[in-house]
């Protein structure tokens, strides 16, 4: 397997309206590089209905949308740093929003695959410098960089 983020799936500064814009959104380039199926964007919306993906973090709060693996070609991880922050609900409390700072719209077909992605997801979620240096970046290799480690032994 190659890598499952790139440059091509980062978005700085994103000039977008709501957390849907952002699901659309990198939904759109996934199905673009052939990552998913058409139809991806719809089933990560309909699942953050009843499963909220909206994360508290150090300092910076994120979301993890994702559906499950049934429209996946190829396993690919977004990061959408918006222009401004954009309310999500939050994970295990559906009824509290958060304003988001970082979208990582994920899309991995293997279940054991995607175990080791959140617990890679979570180490990002406690590094408060990690979190902040990805929300300032305005440089998508220094993105590359600071994830790099998403990229190994998946």
């Amino acid at each position: 397997m190659g890598s499952i983020l790139n440059e091509r799936f980062i978005l700085l500064n994103a000039d977008v309206k709501s957390f849907e814009d952002c699901i659309f959104l990198m939904a759109a380039r996934f199905e673009e590089s052939g990552a998913v199926q058409p139809g991806y964007g719809d089933a990560v919306a309909e699942r953050e209905k009843t499963l909220p993906t909206g994360l508290r973090g150090k300092g910076v709060n994120l979301a993890i949308p994702h559906a499950d693996g049934r429209l996946v070609i190829e396993p690919a991880v977004g990061i959408i740093t918006p222009k401004k922050p954009v309310q999500c609900r939050l994970m295990g409390e559906p009824g509290t929003a958060v304003d988001c700072e970082l979208i990582m719209p994920l899309a991995i077909r293997d279940s054991r695959q995607q175990i080791g992605l959140l617990k890679k997801i979570m180490k990002i979620l406690n590094s408060e410098q990690l979190l902040e240096k990805i929300r300032k970046s305005e440089s998508k290799p220094e993105i590359l960089e600071l994830l790099k480690d998403l990229n190994s032994d998946l």
